[in-house]
């Protein structure tokens, strides 16, 4: 259950479904820092709102753990009093072939630049954007970095009792002389404030904003998960 809270928490806040794509984003030679500019809002935008399904793998020892997610546009809907776009994303996390965790969530968020506003869960859990301190980049290049805010979630709609945080930054990484990853890196706090866990969600996209891959990487309880 810790690793399906945190693993839907991670998404919400670093908008996995947005930057989707399928399969892996591994290169044979290994990572090249292109000069390249890449439109990161465009693609994170693009995705999170023509709708999109994801796949990913993760081999820990003997486990093989495989993720799922897909993303339907909705119509705009109300968060917090005012008028937002939304999109359902269902998660579903399977281990050695097995479901453990199938996870919907309600979505909504703004664009031009593409920012979170927050999400309901269907375990009845809520969570507000209550910091935005900055948004994915019309353009970056590898070596760019930035922050984008803290997402807090609660236990209801109606119950703003403090279950955890994640605060998230993006950062553009190297892979092809054509393409690189956009990452959001996210930091996942329990009430009392102390480090739960970390995520990093990397799409691999190119020029024209295009997403060709993805790698996430979800640390939590001792065990890391690298899907892709």
């Amino acid at each position: 259950m810790k690793l399906k809270t945190i693993l839907a928490l991670a998404i919400s806040t670093t908008f996995l479904a947005a930057c989707g794509g399928g399969g892996g984003g591994d290169t044979v030679t290994g990572p090249v820092v292109t000069p390249l500019s890449f439109p990161l809002d465009a693609a994170y935008t693009k995705a999170m709102t023509s709708g999109i399904n994801l796949n990913g793998t993760a081999v820990n020892g003997a486990d093989t753990y495989t993720m799922s997610l897909s993303i339907t546009p909705a119509a705009d809907g109300t968060f917090e009093g005012l008028q937002s776009k939304k999109a359902v994303e269902t998660l579903t996390m399977k281990k050695n072939g097995v479901v453990f965790a199938v996870t919907n969530i309600d979505a909504y968020f703004s664009i031009n630049p593409l920012t979170m506003k927050g999400a309901s869960y269907s375990d009845g859990s809520y969570a507000v954007q209550t910091s935005n301190t900055g948004a994915y980049p019309t353009s970056a290049k590898v070596g760019d970095s930035g922050p984008q805010g803290t997402l807090t979630l609660y236990n209801s709609f109606a119950d703003r009792t403090v279950k955890s945080t994640t605060q998230s930054s993006w950062t553009m990484e190297a892979d092809t002389a054509t393409t690189a990853y956009g990452c959001s890196n996210s930091i996942l706090r329990n009430a009392a404030g102390a480090q739960t866990g970390t995520a990093a969600g990397c799409y691999k996209i190119d020029a024209n904003g295009n997403v060709l891959g993805m790698r996430y990487t979800l640390s939590v309880a001792g065990l890391t998960l690298v899907f892709k």
